[in-house]
C-alpha cells in the first residue's frame, strides 16, 4: 500500500514512518500555517540532520525521493498536483489543517485520523476532558476525514483506552497522541482486508468546545491520585 504521511513536522512523521516498514511510504511536509514555508523548510532539514546525527538513518528517504517538500498549502494546485503524481493509496493525518476536498481526493481511500476520543460520541475539541468529566470512556477512534470536524462517516475502529496511571490531561493526552504508532498501522493491517466493514460516524454525538479552566481544574483533580501514565 501507498501511504503519505502528511505533516508539518519531519520529527512527527518520521516516528510514523519507522512504524510502517511494510508499506511503500512518503513523508510529505507542507508549510505551516503559522510560519513561512521557507522558515518551517529549514527547520525540517534540521530535524533531517538531527535524526541523521542520532543513527535513525533517514537518509534513504532523501535518496529514494520519499521525503518531499511542497511550497505550499496541501490544498495548493500544485501541492495536489504533486499528491495525485504520488498515486498513493491513503494518507496519513499528522498536519495541524482541516483537509479541502480536493486534498482528500487526492489519495485512492481517502486520509486517517487518529482522533484522542471516542466517535460519535465526541467530536471537536478538549474531548478527553469533556469525556474524563461525564464519566465516560476515553479512547482513540481511527477514521477517515472529510472536510468537517471529526464528521467522516467511515470509522475503521474506536477502542478505549485505560488513562488509570496518568497524573494529568496533559499527561493523559500526550499517551494519547503517542498511541497513533500503534494505531496508524493496525489501520493499515485492516484496509489490506478486502472485507473490511466500516462502522459508520452517524453524527448522533456533539461537537466539544475548548473546556474553561474551572472544568478543567475539575478534570486534573479526577486524575491526581493516579500513577505512572501508561502502565496499567
Amino acid at each position: 500500500m501507498r501511504i503519505g504521511i502528511l505533516a508539518h513536522s519531519f520529527s512527527s512523521a518520521f516516528e510514523i514512518y519507522r512504524v510502517v516498514p511494510g508499506h511503500d511510504a512518503f513523508i510529505i511536509l507542507s508549510p505551516s500555517p503559522h510560519r513561512s514555508a521557507r522558515t518551517g523548510h529549514l527547520a525540517n532539514i534540521a530535524r533531517f540532520v538531527l535524526a541523521t546525527l542520532k543513527g535513525f538513518k533517514p537518509l534513504q528517504l532523501f535518496t529514494t525521493g520519499r521525503l518531499i517538500f511542497l511550497r505550499g498549502p496541501l490544498h495548493d494546485p500544485n501541492s495536489v498536483d504533486t499528491l495525485k503524481k504520488l498515486s498513493l493509496d491513503v494518507g496519513l493525518h499528522k498536519a495541524g489543517v482541516i483537509y479541502r476536498n480536493v486534498t482528500i481526493d487526492a489519495f485512492r481511500l481517502g486520509i486517517l485520523n487518529h482522533h484522542i476520543g471516542i466517535l460519535p460520541a465526541y467530536r471537536g475539541r478538549s474531548v478527553v476532558e469533556w469525556s474524563i468529566l461525564q464519566g465516560d470512556p476515553v479512547g482513540v477512534t481511527v477514521f477517515f476525514i472529510d472536510t468537517g470536524i471529526d464528521t467522516g462517516a467511515r470509522i475503521l475502529f474506536s477502542e478505549e483506552v485505560d488513562i488509570s496511571g496518568c497524573r494529568s490531561v496533559t499527561e493523559a493526552k500526550q499517551y494519547l497522541f503517542s498511541l497513533d504508532k500503534v494505531f496508524f498501522p493496525r489501520a493499515l493491517a485492516l484496509l489490506t482486508d478486502s472485507d473490511q466493514a466500516f462502522q459508520l460516524n452517524d453524527g448522533s454525538g456533539r461537537r466539544y468546545f475548548v473546556m474553561s479552566k474551572l472544568f478543567t481544574g475539575v478534570v486534573e483533580q479526577l486524575l491526581k491520585q493516579n500513577n505512572d501514565c501508561g502502565s496499567a
